[in-house]
């Protein structure tokens, strides 16, 4: 694991049910606002998912991107956390976005 891979799985902890973050989002809290797509691939590459939520990470404009396995399992983990998801969009995105 790399010491960026690291950093976002850290950053990602903080992050509680209920709530979401986007891929720039995760990049600011960790000090590289650019690093999007890097945050992106550090989140396919998750070895300690569900512990380290990646499936709260999500795009700016509230859909939901991609996941590693299936996007069905992201759907499920978000919803059952209480986030609503509807053709894989966030439903109401801004209440369940988590402020840095």
């Amino acid at each position: 694991m790399t010491e960026f891979q690291s950093q976002c799985y850290e950053a990602l902890k903080k992050v509680p049910k209920g709530k979401v973050i986007t891929y720039s989002g995760l990049a600011a809290m960790i000090g590289r606002p650019k690093a999007h797509r890097a945050v992106g691939s550090a989140m396919n590459k998750n070895p300690f998912a569900p512990e380290v939520p990646c499936h709260r990470v999500v795009k700016s404009n509230g859909d939901l991107g991609g996941f590693a396995t299936d996007i069905k399992v992201k759907i499920k983990r978000l919803q059952e956390e209480g986030v609503m998801v509807s053709n894989n969009k966030i439903v109401d995105f801004k209440s369940n976005l988590f402020e840095i």
